[in-house]
């Protein structure tokens, strides 16, 4: 099945980090409300948007589709050790995991759900934002 993708200039990786950094940010403020239906959701977003800036920067293109499961099958694209790549793409997948709980079905995230998000999230962002380039200010964006 193909993979719907989108091209993106390879220098925009940089606002999918600054989305990825405020989505992060809020789920880090969510936490200490205690409002975990809303860790969660950022979490996910954040993890969303950090596996966009890796695929941008490697691959010029970012995932479509609406099943964001499929940013998985970009692995291939990306030029990383596979076997570190699927070790720390299941950060990612533990993500999209719990994404319709926070967002679709009727019941709550719990707290340990929320902060295994968060940890998940964290995580991933740390092995990716080791494979990116250094960047300046956190404000910086790609207009």
């Amino acid at each position: 099945m193909a993979i719907r993708t989108r091209r993106v200039g390879k220098e925009r990786y940089l606002n999918y980090l600054r989305k990825s950094d405020e989505f992060y940010r809020s789920a880090e403020q969510a936490a200490r409300r205690g409002d975990w239906t809303a860790v969660v959701s950022n979490a996910v977003h954040s993890g969303i948007s950090v596996a966009d800036a890796l695929t941008v920067f490697y691959a010029g293109e970012r995932s479509t589709a609406r099943d964001h499961d499929e940013v998985m099958r970009l692995r291939a694209a990306l030029g990383i050790n596979r076997a570190e790549l699927d070790r720390n793409m299941r950060h990612l997948s533990s993500l999209l995991e719990v994404k319709n709980l926070a967002e679709y079905e009727d019941r709550l995230p719990s707290k340990n759900e929320a902060e295994s998000a968060l940890r998940n999230a964290g995580r991933f962002r740390k092995w990716v934002l080791a494979r990116l380039p250094e960047r300046g200010r956190c404000s910086d964006t790609i207009a």
